[in-house]
């Protein structure tokens, strides 16, 4: 059954409040008034056809937000009626992809709940006696033409009903039945205009289509005795005391369908609310063609589930909400990272956008760095910092395995996430920001081009190791403050130093010059790590030691001296 077609842009979109008279209308279906006495209940409800993607995972973070902060429950539902889509060990590595989200469900086929069972394929019977009820008050009708009785009939099959089509009687129905006559059940639809207030597009006007053109009764029961996912939708959300419905914008379509079915039912329709879709940077829909859709796929790429929560509850949400009563920060951005609790507490429905939400890949990772900090700072027992050196530690143990010794020290594997933080976007950059820190400089040729490039590491690469050598070896204490001071010191004694000599620097003797902080700083760091950015210099020579640090400079002047090092 295909439902009048309807355009993004003919939809009449207001933000117009229903109110009681209104919902009493002929033709109007809108969320009950007296569904907000009772306590909320939510329900994500997927199909196990595959991993978990991008959208799906959405839509269980909004139902998780918005039923936490309405004090209310959410439940996970498996919509398995269409059999011939199941994908094996789907619905376990769904339910696994939410436990690593946080987001934890109330009830549910793992978790139980007074509703269940939570899989409709487990409901079966059920579905029956609603749609034997609707056939017993005349509001449904069995169909025993045979170009639908399929067992596909209801998932892809359309047959305008533009002639009328005129079911058998009861009596004539059941000696079909005795002779195996397969059939489908329709539901009876009305041709009448239908408007709904969704709580995200607002009124929706359905309009009247008394010629049937375009549309057909919708199939309830496919001729394998199965349901469609319209009628088992509708009736477990009534049989789950479901409040209100979030789903994707793409079901839009459907639900005139469900209003009619749950007219029929005699039922008031839960508050639906449709959440504008995710789409690539061109506006085209997100697919498995046009990048990483599947949460799995980010999983793998080190992404905290913390900073992919935070980063899909920004995505088609006006965030003011969020912010309130949040003070003191000075990186605008900043007010874009958000822990749970701070999505709940400031989640309201009315701030999701109609317009479809463009997925920001580079945010993703600027948030996920940033989650990785958050989590550095928590230090209680057992707390984000002791999950990162747990997680990591195995890693770098790998990546170094001279050093994997010194890994079973958990403060010093805190010492590395901490040195590399600012360099690794994820957990899994780690081993490769910490490389200075366990590998002595090679100068490979990339890092000889890198020097060549960089003119603030090469102009004052020599005299710059050389003062740096001659005060740090003079240091009796290598603690912050002293390495701080040597290091403070050396722009001025570098201004103040006669030009170089060629025996020094290899080049023609020059005129003086005033000589910036960073004149100094990137030739140590290249010298000592040969790279451009990382830690600040004074933590990574800490962490080094006197002895380690002396040689790496000593070793980087050698190659300099030697002409490894060259600049244009």
């Amino acid at each position: 059954m295909s439902a009048p077609r309807i355009c993004r842009s003919c939809i009449q979109r207001t933000r117009s409040p229903s109110t009681p008279s209104h919902q009493r209308l002929l033709g109007t279906a809108s969320p009950s008034s007296s569904s907000s006495s009772q306590p909320a209940r939510l329900r994500f409800a997927p199909s196990p056809t595959g991993y978990l993607h991008l959208g799906g995972l959405r839509t269980a973070l909004f139902n998780h937000l918005y039923a936490r902060a309405l004090g209310g429950k959410w439940i996970l539902r498996i919509e398995d009626t269409d059999q011939t889509r199941l994908v094996p060990g789907s619905v376990a590595a769904l339910q696994e992809t939410l436990e690593w989200a946080k987001l934890d469900y109330d009830e549910g086929p793992s978790a139980g709940g007074e509703y269940g069972p939570y899989v409709q394929s487990e409901r079966l019977d059920l579905y029956r006696s609603y749609a034997e009820r609707l056939i017993g008050e005349g509001k449904a009708y069995r169909d025993f033409r045979a170009e639908v009785a399929s067992p596909d009939a209801g998932r892809t099959k359309h047959v305008p009903l533009r002639d009328s089509y005129i079911p058998p009687d009861e009596a004539e129905a059941k000696h079909l039945i005795s002779f195996n006559k397969p059939y489908v059940v329709r539901l009876r639809a009305p041709t009448a205009a239908l408007d709904h207030t969704d709580l995200v597009y607002g009124t929706l006007h359905f309009p009247a289509d008394p010629h049937r053109h375009g549309t057909e009764d919708p199939i309830l029961l496919k001729s394998n005795g199965w349901p469609t996912y319209h009628l088992a939708n509708v009736v477990d959300d009534h049989e789950m005391r479901i409040t209100h419905v979030l789903r994707g914008e793409e079901w839009l379509p459907s639900l005139p369908k469900h209003l009619w079915l749950y007219r029929a039912l005699g039922l008031q329709p839960p508050h639906f609310a449709h959440l504008p879709l995710l789409v690539n940077a061109d506006g085209t829909k997100l697919s498995k063609r046009t990048g990483d859709v599947r949460v799995e796929s980010y999983r793998e790429k080190g992404v905290e589930p913390e900073a992919l929560c935070n980063f899909l509850g920004l995505m088609g949400y006006n965030n003011l909400a969020y912010h309130e009563g949040r003070t003191g920060e000075t990186d605008e951005t900043a007010y874009d990272v958000l822990t749970m609790r701070e999505m709940v507490r400031g989640f309201d429905i009315a701030h999701v956008n109609r317009s479809r939400a463009t997925v920001d890949l580079p945010k993703l990772f600027y948030l996920n760095a940033r989650h990785l900090a958050l989590k550095l700072q928590d230090t209680t027992r057992g707390g984000g910092r002791d999950e990162l050196v747990a997680r990591v530690t195995p890693r770098l143990a790998t990546a170094f395995p001279d050093a994997a010794h010194r890994f079973d020290n958990p403060d010093l594997v805190h010492t590395v996430i901490d040195l590399t933080k600012g360099t690794s976007a994820t957990l899994f950059d780690i081993p490769q920001s910490a490389i200075p820190l366990f590998r002595r400089p090679a100068f490979p040729p990339e890092a000889v081009q890198l020097f060549a490039r960089n003119a603030l590491v090469h102009t004052h690469f020599a005299p710059a190791v050389v003062l740096a050598l001659a005060h740090f070896a003079r240091l009796d204490v290598w603690s912050r403050d002293a390495i701080h001071a040597v290091i403070a010191s050396l722009p001025q004694l570098l201004s103040d130093a006669p030009p170089p000599t060629e025996a020094v620097h290899g080049k023609k003797a020059g005129a003086k010059t005033k000589v910036k902080k960073a004149g100094v700083l990137a030739p140590l760091r290249f010298a000592i790590s040969e790279r451009e950015r990382g830690a600040p210099l004074a933590d990574l020579l800490l962490f080094l030691g006197k002895q380690e640090s002396v040689h790496r400079l000593r070793a980087a002047l050698d190659a300099y001296e030697a002409g490894k090092l060259t600049a244009p």
